[in-house]
């Protein structure tokens, strides 16, 4: 899947590889954002520095309560060989068992405590990492999920001005 993203001064891509047998449920509702267009405009709403750059709200808030109805994903169980949360993998965020929706991650590093958490990768990106460690980071973890939920764009353009955003996300290739 190849992301174009608009940075603060430039626009970039980077292309992440998805890897289905490394968790199944979780590649395909993947999948389903990207062909659905979800993730086209999407903020780069949390990025910690030397931690993970997060994004998959979307900031067209009827678009996102049409996929927080389907409801969250199955947890994944019995994966052999599991990739572990490392540096350029992408995962589910998750706020405990069965609650993965639609925000994902890129792992800026290793992160293996949060294996345990039920993150599992099922992706990783395999060109452009420069440009994911190049999306704006100064608002760390200030904007609200809650707000971006209730506000949309309107929130995240008028607080925060500097956001990179995703400009489209196309499947590029399916190999199985």
């Amino acid at each position: 899947v190849r992301f174009f993203v608009q940075l603060e001064d430039r626009t970039g891509d980077f292309t992440i590889t998805v890897r289905q047998k490394k968790a199944p449920i979780a590649a395909a509702r993947f999948l389903e954002l990207v062909t659905s267009g979800f993730f086209n405009g999407c903020s780069f709403f949390r990025v910690v520095p030397g931690f993970v750059v997060q994004f998959g709200l979307n900031g067209n808030f009827t678009r996102q309560r049409e996929w927080d109805a389907r409801g969250s994903l199955r947890d994944e169980s019995h994966i052999e060989n599991p990739d572990w949360n490392m540096r350029g993998t992408i995962a589910f965020a998750a706020t405990g068992p069965g609650t993965r929706g639609t925000q994902v991650f890129v792992n800026y590093d290793d992160n293996q405590p949060l294996d345990v958490k039920g993150m599992v990768a099922f992706g990783r990106v395999v060109d452009g990492m420069d440009v994911l460690s190049s999306v704006y980071s100064g608002y760390r973890e200030r904007p609200k999920q809650t707000l971006i939920r209730a506000r949309g764009d309107s929130y995240l353009h008028s607080e925060f001005p500097r956001l990179s955003y995703i400009i489209r996300a196309q499947q590029v290739a399916f190999v199985e």
